[in-house]
């Protein structure tokens, strides 16, 4: 798991190959402070892109068969464009969810999601009710291989 904390600026918290244990990953979590204003949707995507799925951050090769997903938490709409840059992470192989939470513009939460739609994009009234979608995302992700 990689965190990529965005606002009108892009901060990766932790790459891929940093946390090996669910402590330490919980740990590293609950140390994130919110950044300050703004929504650069599509910059944190391009970020995401560049530097968290790379082989060097810990993403697995080309060759490999583990999928590539970004979880896109957002609570308004994007400042810059998103359209291009989703379709080129999609493109690249990379499953977009958008989580959108209180105020969030749905039309922008489909625009960065992957198909199908519904089940890739998702909403919740507030952050403090994000994780009635943790057992929704345990199914899709962690599901076992018949």
């Amino acid at each position: 798991v990689a965190v990529v904390n965005y606002a009108s600026t892009v901060k990766i918290e932790f790459h891929l190959q940093t946390h090996s244990d669910k402590q330490s990953l919980k740990r590293a979590v609950a140390r994130i402070t919110p950044l300050s204003t703004g929504t650069m949707s599509g910059l944190a995507i391009q970020t995401a892109m560049d530097e968290a799925f790379t082989v060097e951050a810990g993403a697995r090769g080309p060759s490999s068969n583990i999928p590539k997903v970004a979880i896109i938490v957002t609570d308004g709409r994007p400042q810059d464009q998103v359209n291009e840059v989703a379709a080129r992470a999609r493109a690249s192989g990379i499953e977009l969810y958008a989580v959108g939470v209180d105020r969030a513009d749905m039309e922008s939460l489909k625009m960065m999601a992957s198909e199908p739609l519904d089940e890739h994009v998702f909403y919740v009234e507030t952050y403090g009710v994000i994780e009635k979608l943790s057992s929704r995302f345990q199914e899709t992700f962690c599901a076992l291989d018949p």
